[in-house]
């Protein structure tokens, strides 16, 4: 709707503006537009500042400059018709509107810069979370060290959690691949308690991101993909058959 609010707009201004563009009831209803663009703003911010947001400056005032207000405005100025008010008051009436809109675009493109939260760049954020994945991992190893695993089983573990950084080798994977086929089925206690050292794994990792997601808000969006991605690796990892 405001995509064919904004073809009118254009050809509204040139069909406005194409006779005389500095006659003063032009500059009048510019006036008029800056005016009830105040008048607006004012308006929507007192209300959300007293309702919605409890008393957030910040969030009243991006609420209150925030969207294009042009469908609607454009709507009521075309109501008017000549039956009414004459032609020059419709045009007045039109152009103090399209000011209204303009004035509803260019303010927060510019504000907004400076009202918002800087958005980190898609390189900044991937290049972050490389560099978190990598520490998240070497935190689980390093913890994983302090306790006692059977060798065969520290060293699948340390090669599972290699793979999540894209670490492993084809000769690596193909001498793991052999020596998994090659491996007899674990029994029911030994099968138990490896699914409990990858699960202390598995913990060890999101209380990782836990820790430093705390002071790290700009990258929190990297931070919940990080941490979906460990809850499904541990789903897959250790689901049976019958989940």
């Amino acid at each position: 709707m405001n995509g064919s609010v904004f073809v009118i707009l254009g050809l509204v201004l040139v069909r406005l503006l194409e006779e005389d563009i500095f006659n003063s009831q032009t500059i009048m209803a510019i006036l008029v537009g800056i005016l009830l663009y105040v008048i607006n703003i004012l308006i929507r911010y007192l209300y959300t500042f007293l309702t919605e947001f409890r008393h957030n400056q910040k969030k009243a005032w991006t609420f209150s400059l925030g969207g294009v207000h042009g469908a609607v405005t454009f709507a009521l100025a075309y109501t008017l018709t000549e039956e009414t008010i004459k032609l020059s008051d419709i045009h007045f009436a039109l152009l103090a509107s399209s000011t209204l809109i303009i004035l509803s675009m260019v303010v927060p493109t510019i504000v907004f810069r400076f009202l918002l939260p800087k958005k980190v760049a898609d390189l900044d954020q991937i290049k972050e979370m490389r560099k978190v994945r990598k520490d998240m991992v070497e935190y689980a190893m390093l913890e994983l060290d302090k306790i006692y695993l059977p060798e065969a089983l520290r060293r699948q573990l340390l090669y599972d959690l290699k793979a999540q950084l894209d670490e492993v080798s084809m000769k690596d994977f193909l001498k793991e691949m052999n020596t998994t086929v090659r491996r007899p089925d674990l029994k029911p206690h030994d099968r138990e308690f490896r699914d409990e050292v990858y699960r202390y794994a598995f913990r060890l990792e999101r209380n990782y991101l836990g820790q430093i997601a705390q002071s790290e808000q700009k990258y929190r969006e990297g931070f919940l993909k990080l941490y979906r991605e460990t809850l499904m690796a541990e789903i897959l990892f250790l689901g049976t058959k019958e989940d």
